[in-house]
């Protein structure tokens, strides 16, 4: 893994404003070159939601189930909070060079 400096922030996803499908195949290719690259954190930015018609979030539950889902387990995805106010999430990240659970 790669580690970071405790100052240095962890790589970022900016999915903010893209539509879910979008957001969802974006995030799948940055999580696999994350991992290739050794990364064991990343932010990934959905935005808080508030700026769509019914001021409800939108994206970042569909990320949320996401990340827990196949998909993301498949990606390596070990766990995930809550970060920046809700405006993003902290992924952590399998080893690439680590066994599936």
């Amino acid at each position: 893994m790669q580690p970071r400096e405790p100052d240095e922030p962890p790589f970022e996803i900016d999915l903010h404003g893209k539509r879910p499908a979008d957001a969802l195949r974006h995030l799948a290719r940055e999580l696999h070159a994350c991992r290739m690259r050794g990364y064991d954190e990343v932010l990934v930015i959905t935005g808080r939601g508030w700026g769509n018609a019914q001021q409800k979030p939108v994206l970042r539950p569909q990320v949320e189930t996401w990340l827990r889902g196949p998909d993301g387990r498949r990606l390596g995805v070990l766990a995930f909070e809550e970060h920046s106010q809700g405006g993003a999430l902290l992924v952590t990240l399998r080893s690439a060079s680590a066994e599936p659970p």
